[in-house]
């Protein structure tokens, strides 16, 4: 990658990457036009290849790029600042979104390239894919209070089904072609809390 592209205005930066993001959200891997991100990023064909070798470079770095600012979106809402696992939920999902208010198909982007089959970039997504995931899965059970969820919960089984929920929701906007921030925002605060009553452990079980 040329590091001109960083050199470049931030608001141009987010331009490209947004188009970058739409185009291959909507396209696999090998059918995404460079031409088209182009076009969208308004900017030359040249001067993109200019920026990104080729397009497994520009892919690779969308992916990096995405996974860097969740995490930062999330330290920045102190999601882990709690012992309470939905609280940390809904910091998250605040994070997100309001990522998502910046990169409408950021998410879009990383839910398409999760399950991307392309040799060329297949096992570097799911090579980062999983040591991200880990590292994310051991914070959360490091600060979780395992004592507030009912006894009879297995909580690693919960932690998955609430992820793939998630996942299922945004993948149904997505191919809706809804994406409103608000509305996600208020959609799955309501799910976790739906979620805090059926996995949290009642006022009388503590006596």
């Amino acid at each position: 990658m040329n590091d001109k592209f960083y050199k470049l205005p931030e608001e141009k930066q987010r331009r490209i990457t947004n188009a970058a993001y739409k185009v291959f959200s909507r396209n696999p891997y090998k059918k995404a036009p460079m031409s088209e991100i182009a076009a969208e990023g308004e900017i030359s064909k040249s001067l993109l290849f200019h920026y990104f070798v080729n397009k497994k470079e520009l892919y690779v770095y969308l992916w990096a790029n995405a996974i860097e600012m969740t995490r930062k979106a999330i330290a920045e809402y102190k999601t882990l600042e709690t012992e309470d696992f939905f609280e940390m939920l809904k910091k998250s999902m605040l994070a997100k979104c309001s990522l998502m208010r910046e990169y409408p198909y950021i998410y879009a982007f990383l839910l398409k390239a999760y399950y991307e089959t392309a040799a060329d970039v297949k096992e570097i997504i799911r090579e980062s894919y999983a040591e991200a995931e880990a590292a994310s899965q051991h914070k959360a059970f490091d600060k979780m209070d395992i004592s507030a969820l009912r006894k009879d919960i297995d909580p690693g089984m919960m932690y998955t089904e609430i992820f793939y929920a998630v996942d299922g929701y945004m993948l149904k906007k997505y191919r809706s072609d809804r994406i409103v921030p608000d509305e996600i925002e208020r959609d799955i605060m309501m799910l976790i809390d739906f979620w805090s009553k059926i996995y949290s452990q009642k006022e009388d079980e503590h006596e």
